[in-house]
């Protein structure tokens, strides 16, 4: 038996309240996939707590305790069970971790935003690789390949500052599904815009309701053009979800932090699948929707 050390406080909610079956849909060293009804679950022996996920504390790698796609997954307010691998997770003593942005306390706007900002820029600046789309930041008229992405991006930028739920969800369909990988490179950057989106407007006083309202449309605009994997981080994005790294990230951005927060955190990123992705998605929307305008 493993015991879970950590869980998103979200998911463990869903366990709380009923018994749920699924299947494992994917396997690796160090993370375990599951489809369930309500969406993607993962059990993580490393990494950043992700959304709908619980880490626990086990050396071995997944890959070798006989686990095969497709074996039946059992669920409840206990634990994680695969019977037929005879492995269980009991989540009972699991310490809920909160990774809603809603959650967030003191989220303001610092007056070294902009500096904040190129610190973020410089960790793209020093990740960056041919298969990303770090040059959307770094220098977006050198690199032709990312044409077909400039324009939807620019008009996702004016939906969300213009606050139109359908033209958001539109725009967000036009910039889904783009690249390679099991969450498309587009879709982990429209997950970084809505992130970075949220915090800037709870730091600016914007009520709940309304942020999700516009998240919410640009979630389910991206889902409907990209693969599955791609839809279920667009949705979960949607609804404010991000990983932890992310979350705190994010709060070292909103913030009188130390700037070493932020290299920190945003390296530890960047480091991860999709991590450069995300942070320009981060970039761009802080750009587009804060600074070019509070710094003309």
């Amino acid at each position: 038996m493993e015991t879970a050390e950590r869980i998103c406080k979200r998911f463990h909610s869903y366990l709380r309240v009923g018994e749920y079956s699924g299947r494992i849909t994917a396997i690796t060293g160090e993370r375990l996939d599951v489809e369930a009804s309500f969406g993607t679950v993962s059990v993580l022996n490393a990494g950043a707590l992700q959304p709908f996920s619980c880490r626990i504390s086990g050396v071995q790698p997944f890959t070798a305790m006989g686990f095969e796609t497709g074996m039946d997954v059992l669920m409840d307010k206990k634990g994680i069970a695969v019977p037929d691998v005879d492995f269980y997770v009991d989540v009972t003593l699991a310490e809920d971790v909160d990774l809603s942005i809603e959650c967030m306390v003191n989220l303001f706007l610092p007056v070294d935003l902009s500096i904040r900002a190129r610190y973020i820029h410089r960790i793209i600046e020093r990740c960056s690789a041919n298969e990303d789309l770090s040059m959307l930041v770094i220098d977006p008229d050198s690199a032709p390949e990312l044409q077909k992405l400039r324009e939807p991006i620019r008009k996702l930028s004016t939906a969300f500052f213009e606050q139109d739920e359908g033209h958001i969800q539109q725009a967000a369909a036009n910039c889904s599904g783009f690249g390679s990988g099991i969450v498309p490179a587009s879709d982990a950057l429209l997950c970084g815009y809505m992130a970075c989106f949220s915090c800037l407007s709870y730091a600016l006083g914007r009520g709940r309701e309304t942020v999700l309202g516009m998240t919410r449309a640009a979630g389910a605009g991206g889902a409907a053009n990209t693969n599955e994997s791609g839809a279920i981080a667009l949705l979960q994005a949607g609804e404010g979800l991000v990983a932890e790294d992310c979350f705190q990230l994010l709060r070292s951005l909103f913030s009188d932090i130390p700037y070493t927060s932020i290299t920190a955190w945003g390296n530890r990123m960047a480091k991860g699948p999709n991590g450069v992705n995300f942070l320009v998605g981060i970039s761009i929307a802080l750009h587009d929707l804060y600074l070019k305008n509070a710094l003309s």
